[in-house]
């Protein structure tokens, strides 16, 4: 019996932002990665990160995130893999990123760091596994 799978392939992550262009500039610049596409007729713009498509959609009404609150729920978040934590949590300040208020690593006996992306969602800076 052959199974076919009904889902071939992840093309796209698409983050709400109410600045797509600068949002996929801040990822692209986080990760090395590159900006791709900017519509700003769209409202949308994309860029690659380490090989994954990350789409943004400008949303006019954008509700900023509240994390670790639920009233504006998180609704996502990423992780990154970095070779210095100390590093590259200064370059995602120099970028614009803020350290969360909460971090649940100092309670959960974990090294990462979370962050907050200009429009206030969380990414989580981890180090490389010992």
């Amino acid at each position: 019996m052959t199974t076919t799978t009904p889902v071939t392939e992840l093309i796209a992550v698409t983050i709400d932002s109410p600045n797509a262009a600068r949002l996929a500039r801040f990822y692209a610049d986080l990760t090395g990665g590159e900006v791709t596409g900017d519509y700003p007729e769209y409202g949308y713009a994309s860029a690659t990160v380490h090989g994954t498509p990350f789409n943004f959609q400008t949303v006019a009404d954008y509700t900023r995130p509240e994390w670790p609150g639920q009233e504006h729920p998180q609704q996502f978040h990423l992780d990154f893999r970095v070779p210095d934590l100390a590093a590259a949590t200064e370059h995602a300040l120099a970028l614009g990123a803020t350290v969360a208020e909460t971090q649940p690593a100092e309670s959960m006996g974990g090294a990462w760091r979370t962050m907050l992306d200009p429009d206030g969602h969380p990414f989580c800076l981890c180090p490389p596994h010992e």
